[in-house]
């Protein structure tokens, strides 16, 4: 009696531990409440430039990062008025967009490896923004959970991300759907 009590005690002790590890799992990025404005990006110019990954040329990033200390907020503000729609002085709304996207994949994409805006769900949704159409498929018996999101711009794309390992690492199955010219609707 004594065993089978000690027995019930660890097995829940284990199931505890695994259930509590793997809500830590995810690999987070708490961004700070001003992520992807001006004081921000100038103060925390080196990472708020890797964060421009998917919208511009590596050639672009390797140039920003190459600009001395005084010059960054120029730099920052010329790079950002070639993409403002609306050609304004004041908020860029496509910059604001932008990091609203990756702090959206922050918070929705991580995996246990990598934070939300490296995975390949986080990239397709902060180049291409929110599907038009989003399906998830559960599997059971040793199959993959299957996410496929579907956009209808410019042409009717399906992008299917599969987690092979069983643990929310989707991987993007069908790269060649991804637009590597587009980055923003």
């Amino acid at each position: 009696m004594r065993t089978s009590s000690l027995t019930r005690t660890g097995l829940t002790v284990i199931m505890s531990l695994v259930l509590t590890a793997s809500l830590w799992a995810v690999k987070r990025v708490d961004l700070p409440d001003n992520f992807g404005k001006d004081d921000w990006a100038v103060s925390h110019y080196q990472e708020a430039v890797g964060y421009l990954k998917y919208m511009t040329k590596d050639q672009t990033i390797q140039k920003l990062v190459s600009v001395p200390d005084n010059l960054r907020q120029a730099a920052w503000d010329d790079f950002w008025k070639s993409f403002d729609p609306a050609k304004k002085i004041s908020a860029n709304e496509y910059e604001e967009a932008y990091f609203a996207r990756v702090r959206y994949a922050n918070e929705n994409f991580a995996s246990i490896l990598q934070p939300g805006w490296l995975t390949d769900r986080g990239e397709a949704y902060i180049r291409l923004g929110e599907p038009t159409s989003r399906e998830k498929f559960t599997m059971r018996a040793g199959g993959h959970d299957i996410e496929v999101w579907n956009y209808m711009f410019p042409r009717d794309i399906y992008l299917v991300f599969v987690d092979r390992t069983g643990v929310g690492d989707f991987d993007l199955l069908n790269t060649g759907d991804m637009l590597d010219e587009v980055y923003l609707r």
